[in-house]
């Protein structure tokens, strides 16, 4: 690197992601560079007019006057830290420092890499640390964060030779071309030109990446589209055909009995028979509530709650593991599946598992909803119809135990405990807060009713004016994460001593396990049960 070329960092602020982050339409503009670490959740985002969607242990880098909208907010509960920086050049003949005006080292104006969760954990920890605005954070600490997170950015950028990223750029692109033009015609020589390479090379490259020849790969990418068009409309097979890039019906017809084993009318009612792997517990759980055996089911084991492992091991599902927030494409793909049914974290994992078999996802995460949509696929209304009946009896049975405190308008709070803050749950939000707050009719602190995303920013002041009566606390469980120091912090604040809730002796702890991650229709019973002998000491 010339004297020219050499530039340093100055760091300029740092700052949590609020709640503006989590709000559909919100802007943020940058006038210096900035580096975006989400330690949660996920969202989707417009980065200068090209949208994006980012998640957990994503780095996301801007250039100076870049502008962030905030298309979706996400049901999940995204959190993170916004870092911006500046940096200034040394000119040779002055051997002064000068205004530098950086650019992500990748074409466009932001640039997105993915860190492990080690990573993740080691900058957050220091990050969450309380500042002093002491000279060693001001010139050491924080500029050493983004020289770590710079250097992610670069080896991303430099791993691969600029001739190797061409190529793998250009045979992306054409596998994602399969994706959007499937029902249109496609040649080997289209896609090769896609790539910009020789037919026969652009073949062998092709298989190397994805495991078979590109025309291989589209016809079978078709055939998943097919199939998924049979499970939710009624269009008929000739049509199907069409608009699944088959010509000829006949071949179609002949050529999905040979793969799928049936004919394409008898498809959509043999889909309880097929080999089927949920990407999550809660899919598995219900799907065996409606008499469905998936093959397998993926799951995080610090989350996997424990009458959900003895569930799985009770009727024989594969239970395989992967780590939290991540979908592991390759252990999925060696399962050979022939149904893919649950939630994703991302586009890209998302067309991925598309290109494995017929894929069921945009599930609901609240658990009538999605057993109703789950009944509706394998056609099991009747047994749906039992089962809501059932738990809203339930709901019922506990709605009049409540009922003194419901009348007496006490108000209910959780509180998730993280390794780096608080949040609250938020009153019209889905899962145990539609349970608490519409279904049993319970009461939130007035202060808490505008939090619409799953989980928002709370500060101990927030929580002293919303000073529940009854207060339900969550200690968050992430991998390689702890909340020992945001608990203890809680504890001896002046804060904790005055709730209501604390005087009283009405905290009362829940599991992530079952209150958030086991949602299922057992899990559903559990909850109710908690909810009302903490409440009214009822066993």
């Amino acid at each position: 690197m010339s004297v020219e070329n050499q530039w340093i960092v100055q760091w300029k602020s740092t700052q949590s992601l609020t709640h503006q982050w989590m709000s559909g339409g919100a802007f943020h503009s940058f006038i210096y560079p900035a580096l975006i670490l989400i330690i949660d959740g996920q969202a989707i985002w417009k980065i200068n007019g090209e949208r994006i969607q980012v998640s957990f242990g994503q780095v996301i880098a801007v250039e100076a006057y870049s502008l962030i909208e905030v298309l979706e907010g996400g049901q999940l509960d995204l959190s993170g830290w916004c870092i911006e920086f500046n940096t200034y050049v040394l000119t040779e003949n002055t051997s002064t420092w000068s205004p530098h005006l950086w650019s992500v080292p990748a074409e466009g104006t932001y640039q997105k890499v993915q860190l492990t969760g080690g990573v993740v954990a080691n900058i957050s920890q220091h990050l969450s640390k309380e500042s002093s605005d002491s000279q060693y954070e001001l010139s050491v600490k924080y500029p050493s964060i983004i020289y770590e997170l710079l250097n992610y950015i670069y080896q991303a950028q430099h791993h691969i030779t600029d001739d190797q990223q061409t190529l793998t750029q250009g045979i992306i692109r054409s596998a994602e071309y399969m994706h959007t033009h499937y029902d249109q015609v496609i040649t080997r020589k289209q896609l090769a030109e896609i790539a910009g390479v020789s037919p026969w090379y652009y073949s062998r490259k092709f298989s190397e990446r994805y495991g078979k020849p590109p025309l291989d790969y589209l016809a079978s990418f078709r055939m998943y589209r097919a199939q998924e068009q049979l499970i939710f409309t009624q269009t008929n097979s000739q049509d199907i055909a069409k608009q699944s890039g088959f010509e000829d019906t006949h071949y179609f017809s002949r050529r999905f009995k040979q793969v799928v084993g049936v004919s394409p009318s008898l498809y959509a009612g043999s889909l309880s028979s097929r080999k089927i792997v949920c990407l999550s517990a809660t899919c598995a759980d219900i799907m065996i509530n409606l008499g469905i055996i998936p093959y397998a089911v993926m799951v995080t084991p610090l989350l996997l709650a424990p009458h959900q492992l003895q569930q799985f091991e009770a009727h024989g599902v594969k239970i395989v593991e992967m780590a939290q927030y991540e979908q592991d494409i390759g252990q999925i793909q060696q399962l050979n599946p022939e149904l893919l049914i649950g939630n994703v974290w991302s586009e890209e994992v998302r067309q991925h598992l598309r290109a494995i078999a017929p894929f069921i996802t945009n599930l609901s995460i609240d658990v009538l909803t999605l057993l109703q949509q789950l009944s509706s696929i394998f056609h099991k209304q009747s047994e749906a119809e039992q089962i809501q009946v059932h738990l809203e009896q339930e709901i019922e049975i506990a709605r009049q135990k409540l009922q003194p405190i419901i009348d007496a308008q006490a108000t209910i709070m959780v509180l998730r405990i993280e390794p780096y803050g608080y949040r609250y749950l938020g009153v019209d939000a889905v899962g145990v807060a539609k349970l608490l707050y519409s279904q049993l009719e319970l009461s939130a602190p007035e202060v808490l009713q505008e939090g619409k995303s799953w989980f928002n920013p709370c500060t101990l002041e927030l929580l002293l004016s919303a000073n529940p009566d009854y207060l339900f606390i969550e200690k968050r469980m992430i991998e390689q994460f702890s909340t020992d120091e945001s608990m203890q912090k809680l504890l001896e604040s002046d804060t904790w001593q005055q709730l209501k809730a604390v005087q009283q002796h009405q905290v009362f702890d829940m599991d992530t396990r079952l209150w958030v991650e086991a949602r299922g229709i057992t899990g559903y019973k559990m909850i109710l049960d908690e909810i009302v002998t903490n409440l009214t000491g009822e066993l």
